[in-house]
């Protein structure tokens, strides 16, 4: 799917490496009126941060295959963007421990109501620990 043009603000970071997953959770997503770059590898998505394109969320999954996994990558976006918020997707793992408060987990499969308010629990979570 070819990015949102967002006029240089995008939602959300879309990184899975199985390409029907990626296409239908970002046809979703843009169904509910958010901007969203869909990509396949952990490091075509740091390449976009790196260069500057920081975006209102990442979803990841964790497995994506050859390379860096989600959680790793997950790191090295917020190196490049302290304070990001990240929704974990998994259809291996039941569950996720020691997240922080802009950190959520969905266990595949899920709907998309439930991805939208992931979505906006990190994104409060990340306003909440704003200093006013």
């Amino acid at each position: 799917m070819p990015p949102a043009d967002t006029g240089g603000c995008l939602d959300i970071l879309l990184v899975e490496d199985d390409d029907l997953v990626r296409d239908c959770l970002a046809e979703a997503l843009a169904d509910a009126g958010l901007s969203i770059e869909g990509i396949a590898s952990a490091e075509a998505a740091m390449v976009m941060i790196n260069g500057g394109h920081h975006p209102g969320v990442i979803v990841t999954d964790i497995n994506l295959g050859a390379g860096m996994d989600g959680l790793a990558f997950a790191r090295a976006a917020r190196a490049a963007c302290p304070g990001l918020p990240i929704v974990f997707i998994s259809g291996r793992y039941p569950e996720l421990r020691g997240m922080s408060a802009a950190e959520r987990f969905l266990a595949k499969p899920f709907n998309t109501p439930a991805l939208l308010r992931a979505i906006d629990d990190v994104k409060a979570a990340c306003r909440a620990e704003q200093p006013a």
